[in-house]
């Protein structure tokens, strides 16, 4: 690629638990993105997905604790669907029943109309959550069970969901579409969906605490550490795929006894590939091959 051409592609050899190898290419061109696994144009992310599973780890991600709700959706969403394929499609679908309904919201409707957007909402709604509610539940057990003794600064944690719809994971069709009905006023007004999936929010605890408003900016960059490992986890366990870390420069902050613990918890199951500037890091990874810059 040329710089400031209109063109990029990324290709990879992926060799998958089976012991096949499959190519995969990701390029960019003219404003549109495709995807090629071994060569063929596919245009399923969910294909990708289903097949490839990869967990990055950096800095940054102590913004899934302090950042936005729509940061910790995104995060959850790739998340759910390295277990479950399908849940891209069903999302796919929910967000587009989403926007067909905000357009009717903005124009003169009857109410024959609405009623059937309503439906088709409230179908997909519930589907998003059943996969949402399963993943937390998965998750949740998984770290009290397996995870819960990395630290004793980590007991009781878990995550819980937040939702504008009072006990979203125990609605049907017929309560979402009664709460749809209770704000009709003010979603004609506001002309948009002011209820759903797409506005909820996760939220990290201690016990009954916020691990926002009262954890140390070192607890959060370790729990946000946990949350991800024990991703790679269920994706192993549930898949039989193991997945691959990607470790972006996250051991710069942390003390070397959770350094340590790390390297325990991954253990020989994951292909984790590890950025530090870091030459020590070298002793806690000590049976890794170091890959230095300049070298062939």
């Amino acid at each position: 690629m040329a710089y400031g051409g209109d063109f990029f592609a990324v290709e990879a050899t992926y060799t998958l638990d089976n012991g096949n190898t499959m190519a995969v290419q990701l390029s960019y061109e003219s404003g549109r993105k495709s995807l090629k696994l071994d060569g063929v144009l596919n245009r399923q992310l969910s294909s990708l997905v289903s097949m490839v599973k990869v967990i990055y780890l950096a800095p940054d991600d102590v913004q899934l604790v302090n950042g936005s709700p729509r940061l910790r959706r995104q995060y959850f969403d790739m998340a759910i669907s390295q277990l479950f394929p399908e849940y891209l499609v069903t999302l796919r679908q929910y967000l587009h029943v989403v926007d067909q309904r905000n357009a009717l919201l903005k124009q003169d409707f009857s109410s024959a109309q609405k009623a059937v957007w309503d439906q088709r909402f409230a179908e997909k709604l519930c589907e998003v959550y059943a996969f949402r509610k399963r993943y937390l539940e998965i998750f949740n057990t998984a770290f009290r069970e397996s995870y819960a003794n990395i630290s004793e600064s980590f007991l009781g944690l878990r995550v819980e969901y937040r939702s504008l719809l009072k006990d979203a994971f125990g609605a049907d069709e017929e309560r979402v579409l009664a709460a749809l009905d209770e704000i009709k006023g003010r979603e004609k007004t506001w002309q948009r969906t002011l209820v759903g999936s797409h506005l909820d929010d996760y939220s990290f605890r201690f016990g009954e605490h916020s691990l926002r408003a009262f954890a140390s900016g070192g607890q959060k960059r370790m729990a946000v550490i946990i949350l991800k490992l024990v991703q790679a986890a269920l994706v192993q366990e549930l898949t039989n795929i193991h997945p691959v870390m990607l470790f972006d420069d996250i051991f710069a902050e942390l003390d070397t006894e959770h350094s340590h613990r790390i390297r325990e918890l991954c253990g020989k199951r994951f292909q984790s590939i590890i950025a530090s500037p870091k030459a020590d890091i070298r002793d806690i990874f000590i049976d890794y091959p170091v890959i230095s810059p300049g070298a062939e």
